[in-house]
């Protein structure tokens, strides 16, 4: 994927995000967010937080999302991807599949967002993808204590 074209809006910062997850810079991804921005994973399966506050425990996240899925750096591609502009020029909504390599073969996935920009940084993400699908959290969601 090529360098986004620069910008403030919320369609060149989704762009910015999947430029970095497809670099695998997650500390780039997080520097996308408000200080105070908030990130929201409304399926996540317990004990991983469905809300996480502010751009350095965003950060914390990503790192340790990506550390689960192998210790090299994971690979991301991006098809059928989808921006709806809304009514509040602040806020799109994303439709995209992920296809993933982890240590322990490829995946994908699909996911939608909801995503509010503010002076070119994301002051709200809500990601909603499903779980069983994402071999990062295969350990959370297959754990004994899940199915207790």
């Amino acid at each position: 994927m090529a360098e986004p074209v620069s910008g403030s809006g919320p369609r060149q910062v989704f762009e910015r995000v999947l430029f970095e997850l497809q670099n695998a810079n997650m500390d780039a991804y997080a520097n996308l967010f408000a200080e105070d921005g908030v990130f929201e994973l409304p399926f996540a399966p317990p004990p991983l937080s469905r809300r996480i506050e502010g751009r350095e425990a965003i950060r914390r996240f990503l790192s340790s999302a990506a550390e689960r899925l192998s210790a090299s750096p994971p690979h991301y591609n991006f098809s059928s991807v989808v921006v709806h502009e809304t009514v509040d020029p602040e806020i799109i909504v994303t439709e995209y599949v992920v296809h993933g390599v982890a240590a322990d073969g490829s995946y994908q996935f699909s996911n939608l967002g909801v995503m509010t920009v503010r002076n070119g940084e994301i002051v709200s993400l809500r990601d909603y993808w499903s779980p069983l699908d994402r071999p990062e959290f295969a350990a959370v969601t297959n754990s004994p204590a899940r199915s207790a």
